[in-house]
């Protein structure tokens, strides 16, 4: 039991010890804004981040791992158009990870910010997701080697795709998730990963579905999603269906013709016969029926799904200096 604490206690300092290599934060000025985020683990600019206009809860959500809906504190923390936005540049340590980027981010949140939080759980109405009653349709994932050094990073992907006959895009081997939309469609795919990813993905692509344009506006509710599927391994899948809310603003509308171009030659060596009908517009069926159909799982309404909060106690509107 003492060791067991004492390792707990080792964990909480190293998480503690954590910080960038150097750090700017400051209010960001509204008549020279410096928008846009690049940099951190898992992009072309791994050692070096910029977060520019962003109001607290956006740092907060990254810093924490946790959807927008799921913070709560002062309501000026939310202000996407005030004054109350702030401007970080940092260096990063080599081969830094993504759980220790975002320690470095909590803790330089309470340094500058004096940040105070406690987690505790609630319970909203939301979606049971489900297995259908004719059974999951999930390919479960061949356990592999992990991918050699040389593999395309997933970023890469964002410029030179490579699609299957069917339009899918071809990923590199590994775990691997892409999340992307074009016009009036949003495609998840989905290797070697647990039902928690597709879990995350539909708190999101629910409301979008439906006509939310989450990037005008961000606030917007995401949908709180439980797993009661009881499904514990991990899987290859692709879910796609048609999405009254996506603009086009994601990497997929620069490759929806050679998508549609794959699609259609797939369909053209099919039999007749085998080629499914499926709603006008898009071409895509709704998210409702696009779960059960390709994936053999359903949503159902409930009034309780418990999540995780991030609570913030204290949190100063001006950073200490540089």
């Amino acid at each position: 039991m003492r060791m067991a604490l004492l390792g707990i206690f080792a964990g909480a300092c190293l998480a503690q010890e954590l910080a960038f290599d150097a750090a700017s934060v400051k209010l960001a000025d509204p008549a020279h804004p410096s928008a846009g985020n690049s940099g951190g683990p898992g992009t072309s600019d791994p050692g070096r981040i910029h977060r520019g206009m962003l109001p607290m809860i956006a740092l907060l959500t990254e810093a924490y791992d946790i959807q927008i809906d799921r913070v709560a504190g002062p309501a000026w923390i939310s202000d996407f158009s005030g004054q109350n936005r702030y401007m970080i540049d940092a260096t990063i340590p080599p081969e830094t990870t993504k759980a220790q980027f975002q320690a470095m981010l909590q803790n330089l949140l309470v340094q500058r910010f004096q940040l105070a939080v406690h987690r505790e759980t609630r319970n909203f109405p939301g979606y049971d997701l489900v297995v259908a009653k004719d059974g999951p349709k999930l390919k479960e994932s061949v356990p592999s080697e992990p991918p050699p050094a040389d593999v395309t990073p997933a970023f890469a992907l964002l410029q030179k795709p490579a699609f299957d006959k069917d339009g899918s895009i071809v990923l590199p081997p590994g775990p691997r998730m892409m999340s992307m939309t074009g016009p009036g469609v949003h495609r998840l795919k989905a290797q070697q990963q647990p039902i928690s990813v597709l879990v995350r993905d539909l708190s999101d692509a629910i409301p979008e579905a439906l006509g939310a344009d989450l990037m005008a506006e961000p606030g917007t509710p995401r949908a709180r999603v439980a797993d009661k599927t009881g499904l514990t391994g991990k899987y290859d899948f692709t879910l796609e269906f048609a999405c009254a809310g996506c603009q086009g603003l994601g990497a997929m509308a620069a490759w929806l013709p050679a998508i549609a171009a794959a699609r259609a030659q797939a369909q053209a060596d099919a039999p007749p016969a085998s080629v499914a009908s499926e709603p006008a517009g898009s071409g895509l069926p709704a998210i409702f029926a696009a779960l059960e159909k390709q994936l053999g799982l359903k949503l159902e309404k409930t009034k309780d799904v418990p999540l995780e909060v991030i609570v913030v106690d204290h949190v100063d509107k001006v950073p200490t200096a540089n």
